[in-house]
This record gives structure tokens, sequence and C-alpha cells, in this order.
């Protein structure tokens, strides 16, 4: 039989003598279930409560912004193993990543990334990015999907909950609890193993979870072994540039109920270790003369995590929660360079070896109180709270060079005498007092959404001996500013179904530590980079128009958003050639922006049209956007191209296992600003994926995924930064994997 006959046969013959179904993850009863015609169907739609949005579980159709939920069930669906497997059918929001060395990097959310868009794991704030050249970063992919229960993503400004780091979305993940898998007065116990061909990589997990009757317990370990990601490139184009990568991760979760609430200790290490051949950059710019480059990459983040949770706090509140928390990430690169001779720079052929480290230790409380009342005759939903973190960053560059020739060694490369750091040791010190509240009358229609933050930061730095050294005459200075953040919107109960709501956004984000003090000069290449301590903060006002719709049988949501953004602070900018000659870099606001598009997402069971179809159910999303440099009059190169996501699912019936598949389609990006290069400008494509999940009995599955099945070729555009037409290497070696497939195999006890 024809392939695409048989996938259509499995897809929609009836359901003769249906299966029960069983839950996706024991005892979690399936998250998102409809009754149509009285009987379960599983369909796939918004999920009843959402969190992000408001400060407090809501009502989805009520949500006053876009919100999308990823729970436990898809993750699986997913076979995630990295931030971008988490979002690939999310359109509008993209991964960033490095295809020559580092990886994933951060989120994309309506054309605006890095550390503008804010992470957070358990209400934990990640530690914000940072990288200096080609040869060091430090990234904010730091999170094992296997960990985590629920990503509930928010796009937009979101400073009035989030604060700085928020101007464009945020991502919250939720890691599991012992009663997601153990039953009351009872153990679990699992094991998991993945294989992908896009890296060659293997994972194997451990997992087990204790709950008592007020006591509970959850340990995961998980471990996996890789290689490169694979490119797409033809035979006269440079594969991926040979990998060997380890990650592991280590998650602990005690909880106990008390009769006042909850508390929790989470305990979680995260590390990867990545030993790269960068075949990508010998022979390019300033590698010219480079003949092999070697790199090993350590990335570890430690969290420990005090959740305290009460059910009533007098007349405060009707809730508390209250998150203690201390974290550190650390960042451990090495690069081994072999370089032949360069007249006049380097006359004899010789060897680098570079280091650089880069760590932020964090300390923080955050408290969190809700409070429902009735008050002149209006019904008020308050959330309110307080927030407070320091953290301390230290970074540091070393190395030395061999002359291959005498084997002389030094510790002076390019000029620069080693080590050095680019920045002076910083603390930053956040604190934050918030409020929002839904207003509505009893029994209305109308509700009234407002909301203000006032957050004050700092930044102090001090110059120890190894910062003057290199800097000398260089004073650091702080940074102590604060900003007032409102959010007003209005929601309309047209039908029991619909919800229409228009609101008006604010969003600010604080100038990075680095950009205020950083202070670089390289001897050889004549450049320096200058500190600004007078940056503003980057700051938006925005407004968005929203139509949900939760019925039995179908769900849609529809926005269109508007946002203008001022003093974005473009980082290093090329400022000309002082009067001694020297090229100048320096951090600087750029004025005016503006970003503006539509999004929606549907899902619709296919039951309600005839009856043959139950258990079918199709589902979509999309995304349009366009970004525009007002200061220059010239597109946002950061602003993704539209997305159309359309798939189609069958539940596990008449013999037949779970079924699914999924069509993407991007468009061509042909708003680009080339004013400063030859961009490369990535063509149009469309991608289908195929899955199957079998059940062996309540506790074993198999999930088997087919992902690019016409071997497109083609590129992301989130990650495609700085590609030119003429590019060495060629675009080709930037393309995203051809077909691939992976396979989950879970037993549970």
């Amino acid at each position: 039989m024809n392939p695409s006959r048989l996938l259509m046969a499995a897809l929609f013959s009836p359901a003769c003598g249906a299966e029960p179904g069983l839950p996706e993850t024991v005892p979690e009863p399936p998250a998102l279930a409809v009754n149509v015609d009285g009987a379960a169907t599983g369909f796939s739609v918004l999920p009843d409560l959402v969190v992000i949005a408001a400060g407090r579980p809501q009502p989805t159709a009520e949500v006053v912004g876009d919100v999308s939920v990823i729970e436990r069930p898809e993750i699986e669906r997913l076979q995630a193993q990295d931030l971008g497997d988490l979002v690939r059918y999310e359109p509008g929001v993209a991964v960033v990543s490095d295809h020559a060395r580092f990886g994933a990097d951060s989120f994309n959310i309506r054309g605006l990334q890095g550390n503008r868009v804010g992470i957070e794991i358990d209400g934990v704030p990640l530690p914000d990015g940072f990288s200096i050249g080609l040869l060091s970063s430090a990234g904010r992919d730091l999170i094992d999907p296997e960990l985590v229960r629920r990503v509930e993503i928010l796009r937009g400004p979101a400073s009035t909950l989030y604060g700085s780091d928020a101007l464009g979305g945020v991502v919250s993940f939720t890691t599991r609890d012992p009663n997601d898998l153990a039953r009351p007065e009872d153990a679990y116990g699992g094991v998991l193993a993945t294989y992908t061909t896009r890296d060659a990589a293997m994972r194997t997990g451990l997992l087990g979870a204790w709950q008592g009757e007020s006591l509970g317990a959850l340990a995961l370990y998980s471990r996996r072994n890789g290689h490169e990601i694979e490119n797409n490139a033809q035979d006269d184009e440079l594969p991926a540039n040979p990998a060997d990568v380890e990650r592991d991760s280590g998650f602990l979760k005690l909880t106990a109920e008390h009769p006042l609430g909850r508390a929790a200790l989470t305990l979680e290490r995260y590390a990867t270790d990545a030993q790269t051949d960068v075949r990508s950059l010998p022979g390019t710019g300033r590698f010219i003369a480079t003949e092999s480059l070697q790199s090993d990459d350590g990335d570890e983040r430690e969290r420990a995590l005090v959740g305290l949770e009460f059910d009533r706090a007098g007349w405060l509140a009707d809730e508390v929660a209250v998150r203690l928390y201390a974290q550190r990430a650390r960042i451990d690169q090495q690069v081994i360079e072999q370089r032949r001779s360069q007249p006049p720079f380097a006359p004899f052929p010789l060897l680098r070896q570079r280091d650089f480290r880069f760590q932020a230790d964090q300390l923080g409380v955050e408290a969190d109180l809700r409070r429902e009342f009735a008050a002149w005759g209006l019904q008020h939903q308050l959330v309110y709270g307080f927030e407070a973190s320091r953290t301390d960053y230290e970074e540091e560059r070393d190395g030395r060079q061999t002359n291959l020739v005498t084997g002389a060694v030094t510790n002076v490369i390019l000029g620069e005498d080693l080590p050095v750091r680019d920045f002076p040791n910083s603390t930053a010190e956040e604190w934050a007092l918030f409020l929002t509240d839904e207003v509505a009358l009893p029994e209305a229609r109308w509700a009234v959404i407002g909301g203000l933050r006032y957050d004050h930061y700092g930044v102090d730095a001090e110059a120890d001996e190894l910062f003057r050294e290199d800097n000398p005459g260089v004073e650091p200075v702080g940074l102590s500013d604060s900003s007032l953040t409102p959010k007003l919107g209005v929601r309309y109960a047209v039908t029991g179904n619909d919800q229409v709501y228009a609101a008006y956004v604010e969003g600010f984000r604080s100038p990075p530590f680095s950009d205020v003090n950083i202070a670089l000069f390289v001897p050889q290449f004549n450049y320096v980079v200058l500190a600004n301590p007078d940056l503003q903060p980057e700051r938006s006002h925005g407004v968005e128009f929203g139509w949900n719709h939760s019925g039995d049988q179908a769900w849609w949501r529809l926005v269109g958003y508007y946002n203008h953004y001022e003093d974005l602070i473009e980082s290093r900018a090329n400022l000309g050639v002082d009067a001694t000659g020297a090229t100048v870099f320096q951090s600087v606001n750029r004025d005016r922006a503006r970003i503006f598009g539509v999004e929606a997402a549907a899902g619709v069971a296919l039951a309600s049209l005839h009856p043959a179809l139950r258990g079918v159910n199709v589902h979509g999303a999309f995304a349009w956007s366009q970004g525009d440099d007002l200061e220059r009059d010239e597109p946002l190169n950061t602003v993704l191209p539209a997305t159309l996501v359309v798939g189609i699912e069958r539940e596990a019936r008449g013999g037949w296992p779970e079924l699914g598949a999924v069509l993407t389609a991007v468009s061509e990006k042909g708003r680009v600003d080339r004013s400063t290069a030859n961009l490369f400008e990535p063509p149009g494509y469309v991608t289908l994926d195929l899955r199957a999940r079998l059940r062996f009995d309540r506790y074993a599955s198999l999930d088997v995924g087919i992902y690019n099945v016409f071997d497109q070729r083609y590129w992301e555009w989130a990650s495609l930064r700085g590609v030119t037409e003429d590019n060495v290497p060629s675009p080709g070696f930037f393309t995203e994997p051809g077909r691939n497939a992976a396979l989950t195999l879970r037993i549970g006890w």
C-alpha cells in the first residue's frame, strides 16, 4: 500500500473495538480532555488553568495575553532533548543556536531574543547569558526537559509581573513533583532510553518517586552522550563540525504537606561538556592563518530552592508562596588553536591556548500573595508581592602561546598580557514590589485588569588587582536606577465560551552589567571597547487585542499586537576611529523600533463532524510579524519569518497505536537589513514530521518520531546570525538536519 494511503487509513479508520484509553503518565490523568458525546476524546484544548499571565491560576479563556502551555504528556510525545525540541511547533517562538560550536543559546519571542526574554524554573530566574567575540559564550541552555512537568510561554512584554529581562516575553518551567508519578502511600520507579539519529545520541535515565501521607520524594538522574547535530550540507559544502557531547542532570525534590500548606526542597545540578573540532572557522577572517581549532566547553548550573506555601495568612492573603533560592552558573571554555606563520604578525608557526571562565552566583527571595475579596460591590482578584536578588559576576580570560620552532612560551597573545578581566567583578542587586488586580461586578461580563510594578536595580563594580593591571587608570562606575511599569487591560465575555480583550502593556530591561563596565583593548588589532555608565534602560509601550474561544468541540485564540521600543541597547557598537587611530566599540542606546504582528492558534475535535472520526483531532498555529528600526529606516533582522503549523492526531484505538503528523510551513525571509553586509536570505520551506506511540501496558511505552520526512533542505532564521551570501563556510553549513528519527522507550513499575 502507498505510504500516504497507509497513514490516512491509520488516522481516519473507524474506531472498531476501541481500547480504553491509558494515562500518559501514571497516575497523572490526561492533562487535556474534553467530553464529546459523553466520552473522553483526549482532544487537545487550551489547558483549564495557566499561571504565567496573571501570577495566579486563571482559566485560559480569561487570559489577557497570548500564552502557550506544553504539558508533560506533550513533552514526552515530542521526545524533547533540548530547548529547541520543546518549542518545535510554537510559531513566533524560536531558539537561537550557534552551528559552529556553542549550540542552543536563548529564546526568540516576537523578534526579541537573548537576555530580553525571561527564563525561569520554578519561579527562579536563570542568570543572564554573556559572550565575547567568537571564542567565548555563556548561553542559557541549562535545562533538562526530562525534569520538566510544564512549560508556559507568555509572548510580549511582561515586566509588570516579571521585571527586567521580560521585554520580549517569559518562558516558565515547572519541574515534576512526587505526586505526579506516585499514588498516595505508594512508590514509582522508571527507566528510559532515547536514541536520536540527528546527533547519534543516546540518553538514559532513572526516575524514582514516593508519596506518603504527608511526605514525598522524587529523584531523577539523566545522562546523554552524543555528537554534533548534523546539517544537510551538499557534497561540496562543509558538514557539521565534529563534536563529542556529554550532558548530566541530577534532580531531587522533597515535599511535605503541613496543616497550613506545603513545603518543598529542590536540589538540581545540570552539567554539559562539549569537545568540538571547529573546522568552520579556520581560513576565515581573523582565523585566516589557523590550521586547526579545538574547543572544550563545560557548562554547569546548580540550584537549591526552598518553597513554602500557606493556604491562609489571615486578612493578608488567601494563599502565600515564598521561595528562597541559591543558584550558580559556571562556564569554563578552552580553545587550542594551531596557526601557520603569518608575517608580520607571527613569522613562525605557533600554538595558542585560550581559557575563558565566567561565573554567576545568585541569591534571592520571592513572595507572592493572592487574595479574593468583595468591596464596594466589586469582586477583586488580587496578586501582590516582592522580589529581591543579588548576583555576583566574575569573568577571566587566560592563555599562553607557544613558538613551534623554538618552543618558547609566552602569555602575551595579540598584544594582551594574559590573564585579564574584560569587566571588573560586579554585583547586581534588584528588588521589586508588584501588584495586579482583576476587578469585576458580580455576574458582570466586563472585567478590568490593572497592574503596577516598581523595580530598583543597581550595579556595583570593584576593580581587583587583575583588572587594574590590564586597565590602568580605568575606574569602574556604579549604576543605580528604578523603573515603574504599568499594565491595563479590559476583558469582555461575549458569550460563555468567547472572551475578547484589549490591553496596554509596558516593558523594560535594565542595562546589563557587562555593557556598563566592560574594558577591553587588543593592541595588535588596535581596537578598544569602552564602558558606558550612561546607558538608559530599554523600554517598550504596546497594545494587544485578542479573542479567546473555548468550546467542547473547538477552541481558538486570535491576537494582534503592536509594540514600540525605545533606547534598545546595541552591545559593543562600532563608533569609528578615535584621535589615536584606534577603532572604538561601545554599547549605546538606539532609539525607536517597532514590532507588530498577528498570532493565532486553534484546535478541532473531528468527532463533532462525523462519529467515524472519533478520536481524531486537528490543531494549528500561525504567527506573522514585522519589525523596523525606525532610527535607520531598516528592517529588524531578529524578527522571525511567518510560520504556520498544522497537526493531526489519532488516539490509540482499534489496535492502532497513537499516531500524529505535523506540517510546518515557513515563509522566505524577505525583509532583511543588508546595509552593513550582504546577508543570506533563506528561502521558505515545508517540513513533515510523523510520530507514533505504542503502549505495551500501563507502565511501558515506545515513542517513535520521524522528522523532516521528505529530507527538506532548510534554514532556521533565528540561527543565521551574520551569515552572508558569499559566506565562508558557505550557507549550506548552517542548514538544519535532514531526515532524522528519534526513539524513546519508557518502562515503569
